[in-house]
């Protein structure tokens, strides 16, 4: 298989390309990586074209987790844990797999390297919304990699979404991209896992990237073999999510919740993760896969509240 990522400058976002190399070795992977702007914007523009979005305290918890990513990014090299958090472009140059970095996933220069690939798959975990010309370059199509459970949690930021409205399990949604619509194509396989008390957002988030790193080359196969059966989105059902408000941050620490945790981090790098058992289950209970019979499921996630 021929699979080209089209990820989000994000270093946790490491875990989807190593699972995958490590679990299927002769695949040809490629690297697209796209920072955090709008398409055709520079970093100023979006700035000033999200931050009148954002509620003052999201705002000022979004500069926190910066300043934390600027030092975990540091801290593994002095701990020896570099895997946790090693950047997309360090994971390419480690494995010499093919890079190509953009703003604009639509540009002429990011589909032709793309398209020199000659991709099977494209498989996207990013920002901006994926065009036609796009969509009808891999042979077996694009999937998304959503952050979150389909249909509780479409939109924007649903892992913290998850935490916020009490949701007892957070996990992770592939679907086809068919259109360009956000969060609406065919499922083909979802992942969960019980939400940790006390869990950070960015650590949930963590949780979410390891789990659909486990689960990706299981969806794959299946596509390769052509045995999955994308399961169609009822567009009234569950919730779109857009940017937290202050009231959901309210909601967050009342849940004993936070969106960065010090400890947390630290305890991660460190090796000492607070739920190693959890760890290595991550990934393990899928549902939607369907390949003659059902791989063990988590069941339905709870309606959010």
């Amino acid at each position: 298989m021929r699979v080209v990522y089209v990820l989000a400058e994000y270093s946790l976002h490491n875990h989807i390309v190593e699972s995958h190399r490590l679990a299927r070795p002769g695949d040809h992977i490629a690297i697209c990586k796209v920072p955090l702007v709008l398409r055709g914007k520079s970093r100023s523009e979006t700035v000033h074209r999200i931050v009148p979005k954002l509620s003052q305290r999201f705002l000022a918890g979004k500069v926190l987790e910066g300043l934390a990513i600027l030092v975990i990014t540091a801290l593994p090299k002095l701990m020896g844990r570099g895997p946790v958090f090693r950047r997309l472009r360090t994971i390419a140059r480690r494995h010499h797999l093919p890079f190509h970095r953009t703003e604009d996933i639509m540009s002429k220069e990011t589909l032709e390297f793309i398209r020199e690939q000659q991709p099977d798959l494209v498989v996207t975990l990013f920002h901006q919304i994926v065009r036609q010309a796009l969509i009808d370059l891999p042979r077996l199509g694009v999937v998304n990699i959503h952050p979150g459970l389909i249909p509780d949690f479409r939109g924007i930021q649903p892992y913290f979404w998850e935490l916020s409205e009490g949701s007892e399990r957070a996990g992770a949604t592939v679907h086809f991209i068919e259109d360009e619509s956000v969060d609406s194509g065919g499922v083909l396989a979802q992942t969960s896992y019980e939400v940790p008390a006390g869990v950070s957002v960015q650590r949930n988030y963590y949780l979410t990237c390891r789990a659909a790193g486990r689960m990706m080359p299981r969806v794959i196969a299946g596509l390769e073999a052509g045995s999955l059966d994308p399961q169609g989105q009822d567009a009234d059902a569950g919730a779109y999510w857009r940017w937290p408000d202050s009231a959901a941050f309210d909601r967050l620490r009342e849940r004993g919740h936070s969106l960065v945790s010090w400890r947390q981090l630290v305890r991660l790098l460190a090796g000492a993760d607070e739920d190693p058992p959890a760890l290595e289950r991550l990934g393990a209970d899928l549902a939607g896969l369907r390949d003659g019979s059902h791989a063990s499921s988590a069941g339905s996630p709870p309606p959010a509240g």
